[in-house]
């Protein structure tokens, strides 16, 4: 039995999705009716319901759908693990491609934070790719100068702030270039040479 699913569906879901993104560009999510969605969308209020109970089950479908995306994207496989920072790390580059590819959606959520437990959410997902970073280095007996906890909280927030700062300012550098810079800030720090040596 085939689980396909049918494309004017998926077309139809994806004229919510958009619909719904766009407004809220505009203005606060819990001020957007279903009615607007579906005029904004071309389609109507009975199609609408066909597919969800809610603007929240549509929102929700959303989120579920980026995390799952963004989570898949930033798996650490054992042979990308490299101590090199010449080179951008693969994660980065699927990290920032997907962000590009969806760029108004991660500006709307992340930027006007318009769902804060999405950006937790996306806060938490670095934090596991930190995490297993880290553990990397431990299992290679790498030491740290800091305890192990502090150094993960400090990376997964730099990350974060430079994926948001990026996006804020209309993602002015390539998903390469900005996977090379990310790995360098990990591995050199951002210094030619190193002023604390």
């Amino acid at each position: 039995m085939s689980t396909k699913i049918d494309p004017r569906v998926i077309r139809t879901k994806a004229m919510f999705e958009e619909a719904l993104l766009e407004l809220m560009e505009e203005k606060d999510y819990q001020k957007i009716t279903v009615m607007e969605i579906s005029e904004r969308s071309t389609l109507n209020r009975a199609t609408f319901y066909l597919h969800y109970y809610d603007k929240d089950e549509l929102l929700e479908q959303m989120l579920d759908a980026a995390l799952h995306n963004l989570r898949s994207s930033v798996q650490v496989k054992d042979i990308e693990f490299k101590y090199d920072s010449d080179n951008p790390h693969p994660i980065f580059i699927r990290l920032f491609t997907m962000m590009i590819e969806q760029n108004r959606f991660y500006r709307i959520m992340l930027v006007q934070e318009k769902v804060p437990y999405f950006t937790e959410s996306v806060r938490e997902i670095i934090e596991t790719l930190v995490e297993r970073g880290t553990q990397y280095m431990i299992e290679d007996k790498i030491e740290f100068n800091v305890p192990v906890d502090m150094s993960i909280a400090y990376i997964t927030s730099a990350y974060l702030g430079v994926i948001i700062w990026w996006l804020k300012n209309d993602m002015p550098y390539t998903p390469a270039y900005m996977a090379k810079q990310m790995t360098r800030l990990s591995t050199v720090g951002p210094w030619v040479d190193n002023p604390y040596l």
